[in-house]
């Protein structure tokens, strides 16, 4: 069984790599023998939307078919940007965008800068094998609808956890096997 090359594990807003799942989600991968990318995203506290992407460009220069894409939250709307922005011909094996968003979320107006620019749905269909949308039922930071109008532009299946909060460390997500299993599950069958 081969392995993808890499998997890109991007945080949201006010967040960094140490948090939530995201360290746990890499150290497993790892054990599996997975090269992994957790970018530190530039100024989480107050981000801006030219600045994220940029990184990650910088970080994930040359995606192929053997590299899939992991976002949380504010990492949702930036990996999209970041894949409608990739050339012609090149494409990734999938992305899983957990608690994910395209509009503007009440009671952050400071994020509305990420949600201004169009993204080209289209092309970023192209450039993606697979496209898993998660939310959670519960979710009182990004309403669990916004995650569903998400999957639906991007015609990606969605799964509904009835009570994960916003997917964080305080709603007790420090480790995320359902996660690592649906991961590992869809990367094996898009071989």
């Amino acid at each position: 069984m081969n392995m993808p090359d890499k998997i890109v594990i991007i945080h949201g807003f006010l967040s960094t790599p140490r948090h939530h799942w995201f360290r746990w989600l890499k150290e497993q991968l790892e054990k599996q023998g997975t090269q992994v990318i957790l970018p530190s995203m530039p100024s989480p506290r107050a981000p801006c939307p030219d600045r994220w992407l940029s990184h990650l460009k910088a970080c994930v220069p040359a995606p192929s078919r053997r590299t899939w894409f992991i976002a949380h939250s504010l990492g949702c709307i930036t990996l999209m940007r970041y894949l409608a922005s990739l050339g012609e011909g090149v494409s990734v094996g999938g992305a899983m965008l957990v608690a994910g968003f395209a509009e503007p979320v009440a009671g952050f107006p400071e994020l509305d800068r990420f949600t201004l620019e169009q993204i080209d749905y289209g092309r970023l269909k192209k450039s993606v094998g697979r496209l898993v949308a998660l939310r959670s039922l519960n979710d009182e930071v990004v309403p669990p609808d916004l995650t569903q109008t998400l999957s639906r532009s991007l015609s990606a299946e969605l799964y509904s956890f009835p009570a994960a909060g916003h997917f964080r460390e305080q709603d007790g997500f420090i480790q995320f096997p359902a996660l690592l299993d649906m991961l590992n599950d869809y990367r094996y069958v898009t071989e």
